[in-house]
């Protein structure tokens, strides 16, 4: 399962591109993770971690309303959290993730856990992404991480 994300940050070495990132379901891993690669410093400008709704709240700015709508877990949260973001770190790209790794929180049938929830804005576009894991909490976390790399990427070699 493990992987590394060392292609990612030399991608965004070679393009001189910097990554900010609000994480909600990831906890902080998909800034752990690249903290392990060579040059991360050059490219990555912070994570903000989001898991609770208050943090959602109070410091990124997402509307009780827009939470109560559409629960923390979906994509009109991350798409707030990602322009929201973008007004506290200045950055290239801006990337939100939030989503169910285990049971408890907004899963229902059409939004099962495992589900995640994915935003990118780059070049002043946003990109919504939706999708599907499996596995242990962990498992999907780590997941959905990779994902985000691979995402980030397939938008800016576009």
């Amino acid at each position: 399962m493990y992987r590394s994300a060392n292609p990612f940050v030399k991608t965004l070495l070679e393009k001189k591109l910097t990554l900010a990132l609000a994480e909600s379901m990831t906890c902080g891993l998909a800034a752990h993770q690249l903290s392990t690669c060579k040059g991360t410093a050059d490219v990555f400008k912070g994570s903000i971690v989001c898991y609770n709704e208050e943090v959602k709240k109070d410091l990124l700015k997402v509307s009780k309303n827009l939470i109560r709508k559409h629960t923390c877990e979906s994509a009109p949260i991350t798409e707030s959290l990602v322009k929201q973001l973008s007004k506290l770190i200045k950055a290239d790209i801006h990337a939100a993730i939030t989503g169910l790794a285990s049971a408890g929180g907004s899963e229902t049938k059409t939004k099962p856990v495992g589900t995640v929830f994915f935003c990118i804005r780059y070049k002043n576009k946003i990109y919504n992404i939706r999708k599907v894991f499996r596995g242990t909490p962990l498992q999907i976390r780590v997941k959905a991480c990779y994902a985000l790399y691979d995402l980030i990427l397939e938008k800016i070699n576009q």
